[in-house]
């Protein structure tokens, strides 16, 4: 074991040959074999990196130790991974379940046939025509509320009412436009 700790390649080579199989027939207890030899390996490749600073009383104990902490971890991976491509699997049945469903949904498809903006416009239509047009400049055209005043001849304050007024009424006007954008 000093040998190894000194960098003593052949004495390495000579630890790992006595150890190896014994590791191996361990970590095959917990992983397949290709994982095992993973594990033994990372181990092996491990100890030589900080052999200056591993003090262990029973370096078989040790080994063994290390070898089972290493095995348990890649299970715990391998679930966590397993478990990403569960919900990967679940989303895409997911979106094949809508994109199935909208062929059956005529709501769906009538939302689908017009444009999402023509829908929009033509319920701010409905609005008061000073509701509309402050609605319009301030969503369609980007104006600040401040520019909105200016160019209709009112105050912030009643700009910032005709707006909150055209959210709520378009709210309840776009309800099943909205759950379905939502669904997609």
């Amino acid at each position: 074991m000093e040998k190894v700790r000194q960098g003593d390649r052949t004495a390495f080579r000579d630890f790992f040959a006595c150890f190896y199989p014994r590791l191996m027939a361990l970590a095959c207890r917990f992983v397949d074999e290709d994982a095992a030899n993973d594990v033994v390996q990372d181990v092996f490749a491990s100890y030589w990196e900080r052999k200056h600073t591993i003090e262990a009383d029973n370096i078989q104990s040790f080994l063994f130790k290390w070898v089972q902490n290493h095995c348990l971890n890649y299970i715990k991976h391998r679930m966590v991974v397993e478990e990403y491509e569960a919900q990967v699997r679940l989303a895409n049945a997911r979106v094949v379940f809508l994109e199935n469903m909208s062929d059956a949904n005529d709501t769906l498809r009538q939302l689908m046939s017009r444009n999402l903006l023509e829908v929009v416009e033509e319920a701010v239509r409905k609005l008061p025509p000073k509701c509309a047009q402050a609605f319009r400049l301030c969503y369609f055209e980007d104006f600040s509320h401040k520019e909105i005043a200016e160019t209709m001849h009112i105050s912030p304050r009643t700009v910032e009412g005709h707006i909150r007024q055209a959210i709520l009424f378009l709210r309840d006007e776009l309800r099943n436009v909205w759950m379905i954008v939502v669904l997609f």
